[in-house]
């Protein structure tokens, strides 16, 4: 064990050695004997092996050891070194630190050093070169603007995006009044950098609409968001903004939209030429329909309803659904609409003519899917032959009972049937009763069971009066009351008065 040298009462060095600003430590050749504290912990050991004696080689970095041994010569030869260099830890870390040593009197080279640790500031550092860099970067390079506003609304920095935004140049904005400069901004920009001033609140993705000097006349629209800056619990020193031009986002925004409604507009004129243009007059039957499209701008669909003569002067009523929204379903809905006709007038029942249909769709120059209801409706007997694919049932209305659901006739989506075989259902529309046929958008609704939309169609029919325009009626009343549909819709509706 190596003792320590008595102090001789040097009360001067009681201070430093109570330092926890400053590592303090005495050694004695190259052996450090005594330590305060904050050296201990810079070097990272304890006052076990301090009384052991640390060596100066257990402190020294492998790549530090030649500039060590130069260190210790100078010591030698001069009284005194001062360096910089990375100390070792015994966990294998290392602390940069600034050393000084000078030595003192007595036997062997004896030796008093101060060391600081420079970690801490060498951390300061980086990140001060580093927020330097962004801030440059922000004032210099960034593809958005970038501005600080004093409180007094005054600009303090602006980078050369939002110099060009604003038609002056990066040194007429330092000092200006902010709406000095741009008086058209007031009425949007003002209130908002007022409020975060006041408040010390930021304000995210604020609309600015005006004018400035860098395109007169033309108003502009900024998508901005405002920050307070301020030192840490200190009060607000000004306001930094961020802001990107949106002006051409809007004007391309404006033409999609006025696109849009130009090609919905369009197509629904399509479909509408593809519907009835009016129904069949018929002594022993009434008749009701009504075509709604759907709510959100672009869904316009494949939903069709049509009723015609067949050959033998039964009454072919279908309605349809093509699967997909816009130009693609709105054309397969007339292939479709169409061959239900033709292939009804030549005298196939309903499951012949779902058949054909499906192999119709499965041809490779007519790839697509869609759902259907045919129903043959003999007018004096009102007798019925009906047929599904993978639609909604018709609704049956007969006087004295409850109404019903068709389900005696359903087959697979047209496109998807694979050459199976549909089959057909009979039923008597008696007098006093109404037939509905309607498309999937009257009773679905977006969280909800489609059961939930039946069970109220159901209940809405049975309540109302035997006339066809009177279920129809009752149907979308209930179904969906003032709300647009979220599909397209078709209801077509014939009733066989007592």
């Amino acid at each position: 064990m190596i003792n320590r040298d008595d102090r001789n009462g040097a009360t001067e060095l009681d201070a430093l050695f109570r330092s926890r600003a400053l590592g303090i430590g005495r050694g004695v050749d190259g052996v450090l004997v005594d330590a305060n504290d904050e050296l201990l912990r810079i070097i990272g050991r304890d006052r076990e092996e301090l009384a052991e004696g640390i060596s100066g080689r257990g402190l020294t970095t492998a790549r530090d050891v030649e500039r060590a041994a130069a260190s210790l010569a100078d010591l030698d030869r001069d009284g005194a070194t001062s360096y910089m260099r990375d100390l070792e830890r015994r966990d294998g870390t290392s602390v940069p630190a600034l050393v000084s040593i000078v030595t003192t009197a007595g036997p062997g080279l004896r030796w008093i050093a101060v060391v600081v640790d420079l970690s801490r500031d060498e951390r300061l550092r980086t990140l001060a070169t580093a927020e330097a860099a962004i801030v440059a970067t922000l004032l210099d390079d960034a593809p958005i603007g970038f501005t600080f506003i004093s409180p007094d609304l005054r600009f303090l920095r602006v980078n050369r995006e939002m110099a060009t935004m604003n038609g002056f140049s990066v040194a007429e904005h330092e000092g200006a009044a902010v709406f000095d400069l741009l008086p058209e901004l007031r009425e949007t920009a003002e209130p908002v950098l007022r409020r975060v001033l006041e408040t010390g609140e930021g304000l995210r993705d604020v609309e600015i609409v005006g004018e400035t000097p860098a395109v007169p006349g033309e108003v502009r629209v900024w998508r901005e968001s405002f920050f307070p800056v301020r030192v840490p619990d200190g009060p607000v020193m000004g306001v930094a903004a961020v802001a990107r031009d949106e002006t051409e986002v809007h004007r391309l925004r404006r033409e999609l939209t006025a696109t849009l409604a130009r090609q919905r507009s369009a197509l629904e004129r399509l479909q509408a030429d593809l519907m009835p243009g009016r129904l069949p007059e018929h002594p022993a039957l009434g008749f009701a329909a009504r075509y709604l499209s759907a709510a959100e701008e672009v869904r316009l669909g494949g939903d069709w309803f049509d009723v015609v003569y067949a050959a033998d002067g039964r009454l072919v009523l279908s309605a349809g659904d093509a699967v997909g929204h816009g130009v693609e379903a709105v054309g397969l809905m007339a292939r479709v609409s169409a061959a239900v006709r033709a292939y009804a007038w030549q005298g196939h029942g309903p499951a012949q003519v779902l058949a054909h249909l499906d192999g119709l769709l499965r041809s490779p120059d007519s790839e697509g899917a869609a759902s259907a209801v045919v129903v043959l409706l003999d007018p004096v007997t009102g007798e019925l032959e009906y047929a599904g694919a993978g639609h909604p049932y018709p609704v049956l209305c007969t006087p004295g009972e409850a109404p019903r659901l068709l389900r005696g006739a359903q087959g697979p989506l047209l496109g998807f049937g694979g050459g199976r075989a549909y089959r057909s259902g009979t039923a008597h529309l008696a007098p006093g009763g109404a037939l509905l046929l309607f498309t999937d958008g009257l009773v679905e609704r977006r969280g909800e069971v489609l059961s939930t939309g039946l069970d109220r169609l159901l209940d809405a029919v049975g309540r109302a009066p035997a006339g066809a325009q009177e279920v129809l009626d009752a149907a979308l009343a209930r179904c969906l009351g003032d709300r647009a549909p979220e599909d397209d819709v078709c209801v077509l509706a014939v009733s066989r008065p007592a």
